[in-house]
């Protein structure tokens, strides 16, 4: 474990608290994996010509690489002492970050698939 004594706040948690944050540090990271997986399946399908799937996929890829980052925050309240406490607000801020990002994103990607979906509808209908 790593220590750091010149910011310690006084605050450790425990052994079963550092179990906690550990497990959903490792979740995280595979979700991010998974998310990172299926981005870059979806902009390969993408590439041959459906949008939808290439919007889908570079918000899937960043959505992992994001789940990621704030996985990793989450292993270090764990994997430190003396500094849970900011480590803490690391990760919650890193999540936030998340799944602030995640809401604009996914609304960006629905506005474009709806365009989409009308526009081709509309030349279809010609």
């Amino acid at each position: 474990m790593d220590t750091d004594s010149s910011t310690s706040n006084g605050y450790e948690f425990s052994a079963e608290h550092n179990a906690q944050f550990k497990a959903a540090a490792y979740w995280m990271g595979i979700m991010g994996r998974l998310g990172i997986l299926s981005g870059a399946l979806l902009c390969l399908s993408g590439i041959f010509g459906n949008i939808p799937n290439l919007i889908g996929g570079i918000v899937g890829l960043v959505m992992g690489v994001l789940t990621r980052r704030a996985g990793a925050a989450f292993g270090r309240v764990a994997g430190t002492t003396g500094r849970d406490i900011e480590n803490v607000i690391e990760a919650v801020t890193s999540l936030k970050s998340l799944y602030r990002l995640q809401a604009i994103m996914i609304g960006i990607a629905l506005g474009l698939i709806i365009a989409f979906v009308v526009y081709y509808t509309a030349v279809a209908g010609r």
